[in-house]
């Protein structure tokens, strides 16, 4: 296997989980009402702008490559989701909403840290970050339960 494309992989699905989180916050910031959960949703768009820029700049700098965006179609598809899920403005979808991206997105970096991690070759401050992101994405979910 080649390592440093398996580096590439693992820090571009870093880059478009994190992604992913600020489409959906995007999606949904608007049509909060609540000053409590749109704290909260504040909070963690800025999360995942720091997780997206750590992982350009270590795509940038170790690799020399840029990041790889989500395609149009999955953003497309996630914005008519969340657009159809909140168009009465129900606070309790909109939490559902959010709680069920965080639980992609956990989903998605455990499976890659169950594979990546412990192998020769993959670089510890990725797998750092990843674990950052997991905690991250398991928390984020955590906040939104007293909302239900």
């Amino acid at each position: 296997m080649d390592k440093n494309k398996d580096n590439i992989d693992f820090l571009n699905l870093i880059y478009q989980n994190a992604q992913m989180g600020l489409i959906g916050i995007d999606a949904v910031k608007d049509k909060v009402e609540s000053a409590e959960i749109l704290k909260i949703i504040k909070e963690q768009r800025k999360e995942y702008e720091k997780f997206c820029k750590d992982a350009e700049e270590m795509l940038a700098e170790k690799f020399g490559v840029k990041e790889e965006e989500i395609s149009a179609l999955k953003k497309l598809a996630s914005k008519i989701m969340s657009e159809a899920m909140t168009i009465n403005k129900d606070e309790k979808n909109i939490v559902k909403l959010m709680m069920e991206g965080n639980e992609k997105g956990v989903i998605a970096i455990k499976e890659k840290l169950n594979m990546y991690k412990g192998q020769e070759g993959i670089l510890e401050e990725i797998i750092a970050l990843a674990e950052k992101l997991y905690a991250t994405e398991e928390h984020n979910r955590e906040e939104f339960e007293e909302y239900l």
